[in-house]
């Protein structure tokens, strides 16, 4: 059964006023398991003893491709926090790198350069999804081309919120990713809804928001999650994931941890 973990982008305000205190309260709520999105309020080396004195491990982080200058600084990083996988929360260039096909091959190709610069560490790449990234260009479907131009050692974070959001079945689709779903983001929301979402630009990157909350604790929106738990057999870890609520986000946490593990898709400390 996969571990559950939480994407700490979730609690990113809660995390710029006390880090400590939130990650302390995500450690009660069960967690064994945390994702990293960038240290709002602390630095890699706080948060990685912080995780130490608490057990939390952190298999995973979303952050940026190991390139150029960033190159050092992301594997270094990811060796410190002992990270099994960095995947990315959007590409280099957001959505115009799944403008056209040709644009998808030369992103996939960054990919692939990323990838190679990580393995001698044991550290694998991973790319994670939105919706547009799933859309049809040119007749293809982007996200398809991208892994047709990418070796299968790179894996793809399914977020089944943003599948289903696409149109998509996340069933059908985490068979289709087959071994590159080891890292999934079990998120839920209102699939239907007609909510305008938009590129913002924040110090920690470019963010998806909206006129509107759509997100939801597990269990309480239109995702068919179970359906998907029984497709996620190459899923080692499953992820609670908010990008945001507008009640108490720790609480929307907490009841999506006690969701996951209560219907047996993923295990925790409690």
């Amino acid at each position: 059964m996969p571990e559950l973990t939480v994407q700490l982008y979730s609690v990113r305000e809660l995390a710029k006023q006390d880090y400590e205190t939130t990650i302390r309260a995500i450690a009660d709520i069960g967690f064994s398991c945390v994702e990293p999105a960038g240290y709002p309020g602390t630095t890699p080396e706080a948060a990685c003893k912080l995780f130490k004195e608490l057990g939390l491990r952190a298999p995973s982080c979303h952050g940026g491709l190991p390139l150029g200058d960033n190159k050092n600084r992301v594997i270094e990083e990811a060796l410190l926090m002992g990270h099994e996988a960095v995947i990315t929360g959007c590409p280099p260039n957001f959505r115009e790198d799944f403008s056209s096909l040709d644009r998808v091959r030369a992103v996939a190709e960054l990919y692939c350069e990323a990838a190679e610069n990580l393995a001698p560490h044991g550290i694998q790449l991973g790319y994670h999804n939105h919706d547009w990234d799933l859309a049809e260009v040119e007749g293809r479907r982007g996200y398809q081309v991208f892994l047709e131009n990418t070796p299968e050692s790179i894996l793809w974070e399914a977020d089944i919120f943003w599948v289903a959001r696409a149109g998509l079945d996340p069933a059908a689709f985490l068979k289709e990713i087959g071994p590159r779903g080891k890292f999934l983001h079990f998120k839920d929301g209102v699939v239907g809804g007609e909510e305008a979402f938009v590129e913002k630009e924040t110090e920690d990157g470019k963010i998806m928001v909206s006129n509107d909350c759509p997100f939801l604790p597990a269990g309480r929106g239109q995702v068919d999650m179970h359906s998907a738990a029984k497709a996620a057999v190459h899923a080692e870890y499953l992820a609670v994931e908010l990008d945001s609520y507008p009640g108490d986000m720790l609480e929307a946490v907490a009841e999506s941890y006690r969701y996951l593990t209560g219907q047996g898709f993923a295990t925790g400390r409690k």
